[in-house]
Order: structure tokens, then C-alpha cells, then sequence
């Protein structure tokens, strides 16, 4: 394998594994073989990953034509690339979808050209540049080269324009997904599905969501830890009291009276130490009734990425359950969870659809149920999205949530409902549907 950038060692195995990952998700992407140069792949990867990659000289790149040479010419010369380049570099996933965008789109490109272009010279041009992008190809020299000039330009910047789309949603769902935010790195990487991860990025509901959902500065940023003052935890700052064990040291300087009056008065300077209280997992109550369809339940989805971004950042489980008038399976993505389980929460979450009638009770009932029969553990609040005005049987949610050794958290997305009202213990309406109604609910 030899490519066009300098400083990369092609025979490295490394980077041999890297160009058949790339050709495997190209593959699955598409949906059929498609047999690319993996030097090509390797080289669209590292012109995006690296921060200041060098293409080789003509010379150097030892390729019978210069229509390779002059397409990375083009690709490190873009001005989008450039730009990218402040998300790419060192950043795989986001790397992986622009080269394998790239590559996929420049393909279907020129195929299209070679295939329903009326100009002869245009579709001669086109399988030229095919024939030097493949394996074994063997491109004719009759080509006039401004025609492979014109057409490789026609076909790069639409290629480069639907890449950088897909990369873009990639990386807010690496962000929202992966409860990456400033100062926090993400623990979930999706290199090993980025095909997946690109799947859904071309999801119109997917991308809805996330372009509202990358909108808002706030989401992702470090939330604020809960916790306990404990004599062995981490030191937090200065208190007064007797305990001797957290003693600060200076305060041995005393003169013995002072010392002991000090002491009997709980008066001496002591360490405050604290850790880090443990919160339960997240569960998720989400109204999927007929009257929810559209905007609404476009805005309820945003809502539940937005808190598995907080359980994720807070290292928590989510747990999800949709309903109108029945409640449908619960979807569980556990702490620890793969990046597989996330994505598979996501595509179902793309999947729903408004339809049917509303029973409120019975979803809180079987959330509660969930809890007291340990199918999920540890849950101390279940969260509720509904624009539902159903009558609430009161006295046997009120058993239910007791039992469960929880509380209940109401959102009323245009409305009001005061059976609702009575039997929660925190209890929101939100009228707008905008970004700050979605904060306003994540923070509660």
C-alpha cells in the first residue's frame, strides 16, 4: 500500500488495519462492494485527522496519472476542510465519517455523471477518475485532462458539501450521546460503528433532533455533583469543630490552654472532606398519543437525548419507556452501556411515531412496577412527558409511587391537568417548546 501524504508509514499495520475498517464501513454503508483503494481511504482519513498533514510530490506519489495527486491537491486545499479541521483533527469518529462520507459521496458522483451525463467527454471523464479511485483500475490516457479537471471539480465539491453535513451530525451525536462536554471527554467512542452512527446522522427525525438539541451552549457542560461531608472523603475546604483526625496542623502551634479550650468548644480549624454522593438512574415516561404527533413529540424526544446526556455525564443508567393508552417495552441503557445499546435507544427513539389514546395512570403504575419488582434499581424520581388531560386515579398512583419508594416528576407540554397536579411532586407546564422549556426541564 503506498499513498500521497508524507510521514505515514503504509506497511505500518496499524494503518493497514485502519484502511480495511474504512473499506468494511464503506461497504455496509453503501450496502455493496465497493472496491476503493485503501491508500485512497487511509490518505481522505489522515488529511482530516492530522493537524497539518503534506502531500507528497508527484514524483513521490509514483502514481501513473496525477488525477490522484491533484485530487488530495483539492482536498487539502478546501476551505470547508480547513474549517472542519477544528472538530477532525485527532478525532476519529468525526475523521471516520468524513472520509467514508467523502469517498461514498465522490463515488455516487461520478457514477452518476458516467452514467446519465449527455456529453461523451464528460462520462469518459468521469470513469477515468473511477478507474484511478479502484483496485486493478487501469484509467484510458485519451481522456482530455481539462475534462477530468472540470468533472473531478463538479464531483468534489458536491462530495465535500454532503460529507461535512454528515460529519457535523456525527460529532453533536458524539457529543449529546456520548456525554461529552467542556472539561469532561466522553467514555463512549463509536469508531467500531461508525456505518451505525451514519445511518442515523442521514435520519431526518435524528438530525431534527439534533440540530435543536446542538443549539443550546449549556447542554453538555459539567453538572453540579451532590455531596456529603465525610471524615475520609476529599478535601473541600476549612470548618470549625473537634474532630482531631481532620486537624489542621497549624493549630498544634497553640499553647496548650488554648488548644484544649478550643477543643472543648469545638472551636479548632479542621479539614472539610466530602464525596461524592451516588445518584440513582433516570427513568424516562415519554406520551406517544396521537395528540403528541409533530412538534410536540419532536420536542419530547430532544427532551429525553437531553436527559440521557445528563445521565451519561452523570454516570447514570436511563431508562425509557413510550405509552399512550398501553406502556411499550422498556428500553434500558445502562451506565456502562456500549455504544451499540445507545444507538439502538436512538434509531428506536427515530422510529416513534404519535398514534393512540393516553392512560396516564397505567404508565405511571408500570413504571412503579418496574421499580418494586427490581427491573430497574435505584430510582428514586421517574420523569413524565405528556400533553395528556386524561383523568388520573389518583389514590392508586399515589400507592404506587409510595411503594416504589419514589417521587414523580409531571411535565404538561401545552396544558393542564390538576389530577396530574395533585399527585406529583414536582409539577412543570411548558408552552413554548423551545430550548429553554427543555432546560428548564433537564435541570429539574
Amino acid at each position: 500500500m503506498t499513498g500521497h501524504l508524507r510521514s505515514i508509514d503504509y506497511a505500518d499495520p496499524v494503518v493497514k488495519y485502519r484502511g480495511e475498517r474504512l473499506l468494511y464501513t464503506l461497504k455496509r454503508l453503501g450496502g455493496r462492494d465497493i472496491p476503493v483503494k485503501e491508500d485512497v481511504l487511509v490518505d481522505i482519513y489522515y488529511v482530516h485527522y492530522l493537524p497539518f498533514p503534506l502531500l507528497k510530490s508527484k514524483e513521490e506519489s509514483k502514481e501513473e496519472s496525477d488525477t490522484l495527486h491533484n485530487l488530495f491537491n483539492k482536498i487539502l486545499s478546501s476551505e470547508e476542510i480547513i474549517t472542519n479541521r477544528e472538530y477532525s483533527v485527532a478525532n476519529s469518529s468525526v475523521s471516520n465519517a468524513l472520509s467514508v462520507g467523502y469517498a461514498q459521496n465522490l463515488i455516487e458522483e461520478l457514477e452518476k455523471i458516467k452514467k446519465s451525463s449527455p456529453n461523451e467527454g464528460e462520462r469518459q471523464a468521469a470513469d477515468y477518475i473511477l478507474q484511478s479511485l479502484m483496485k486493478g483500475g487501469s484509467p484510458q490516457s485519451a481522456v482530455s485532462q481539462n475534462e477530468v479537471e472540470r468533472v473531478m471539480n463538479q464531483a468534489h465539491q458536491k462530495a465535500m458539501s454532503k460529507a461535512i453535513e454528515d460529519s457535523h451530525t456525527v460529532r453533536d451525536m458524539q457529543r449529546i450521546m456520548g456525554g461529552m462536554g467542556a472539561g469532561t471527554g466522553s467514555m463512549l467512542t463509536f469508531d467500531g460503528e461508525i456505518h451505525e452512527v451514519m445511518k442515523l446522522a442521514r435520519n431526518t427525525e435524528v438530525k431534527k433532533i439534533l440540530e435543536f438539541l446542538s443549539g443550546i451552549p449549556h447542554l453538555g457542560f459539567p453538572s453540579k455533583k451532590k455531596t456529603t461531608k465525610f471524615p475520609r472523603g476529599e478535601l473541600f475546604g476549612y470548618e470549625k469543630g473537634n474532630d482531631l483526625e481532620r486537624l489542621v496542623t497549624s493549630e498544634l502551634a497553640l499553647p496548650d490552654e488554648l488548644f484544649y479550650l478550643k477543643l472543648a468548644e469545638s472551636d479548632l480549624l479542621l479539614f472539610e472532606k466530602r464525596i461524592n454522593e451516588t445518584l440513582g438512574p433516570i427513568y424516562l415516561l415519554l406520551d406517544k398519543s396521537g395528540s403528541m404527533d409533530g412538534e410536540k413529540i419532536l420536542w419530547a424526544k430532544a427532551v429525553g437525548l437531553a436527559l440521557y446526556n445528563k445521565a451519561r455525564r452523570e454516570n447514570r443508567s436511563f431508562y425509557l419507556r413510550f405509552f399512550d393508552n398501553i406502556p411499550y417495552p422498556l428500553i434500558k441503557v445502562m451506565r456502562n452501556a456500549k455504544p451499540k445499546d445507545v444507538l439502538k435507544m436512538v434509531e428506536y427513539m427515530s422510529k416513534v411515531r404519535g398514534g393512540g389514546g393516553t392512560d396516564i395512570s397505567r404508565s405511571i403504575i408500570s413504571a412503579c412496577e418496574d421499580i418494586k419488582e427490581g427491573h430497574v434499581k435505584g430510582v428514586g424520581e421517574v420523569v413524565l412527558l405528556t400533553d395528556g388531560e386524561d383523568k388520573i386515579a389518583e389514590a392508586a398512583v399515589r400507592k404506587s409511587v409510595k411503594e416504589a419508594n419514589s417521587s414523580l416528576i409531571s411535565v404538561m407540554i401545552r396544558g393542564d391537568n390538576p389530577d396530574l397536579r395533585r399527585v406529583s411532586d414536582k409539577y412543570l407546564v411548558v408552552y413554548k417548546l423551545d430550548q429553554e422549556d427543555l432546560l428548564r426541564v433537564v435541570e429539574a
